[in-house]
């Protein structure tokens, strides 16, 4: 339950933040929907996944605990994302 209203809250706020710019609403709305909703494991030897930023945001502020380990899957995802774009806009260009 707790996924289905994260994921619909996201998209609620990544389609307020693209429209920001007419241009590039697909790319923002892509990448920002891409950066809300990447998740990751919360503990290493448990297979609960919650956000990947908030995670990172939530160990900063509360445990102190300043390793990157949660981050790792938006490090991934993210670089995906920017390359996936780039594609559909070469695409784009030359085909339509």
């Amino acid at each position: 339950m707790f996924w289905i209203v994260y994921l619909v809250s996201s998209i609620f706020i990544c389609l307020s933040l693209a429209r920001i710019s007419t241009k590039y609403f697909y790319e923002i709305f892509f990448l920002m929907l891409i950066f809300f909703i990447t998740p990751a494991q919360i503990e290493v030897s448990l297979s609960e996944y919650a956000p990947s930023i908030f995670t990172f945001i939530f160990n900063v502020i509360f445990e102190n605990n300043y390793s990157i380990r949660v981050l790792r899957p938006l490090f991934l995802s993210i670089p995906i994302g920017f390359f996936s774009i780039v594609i559909y806009l070469f695409i784009k260009r030359k085909f339509f």
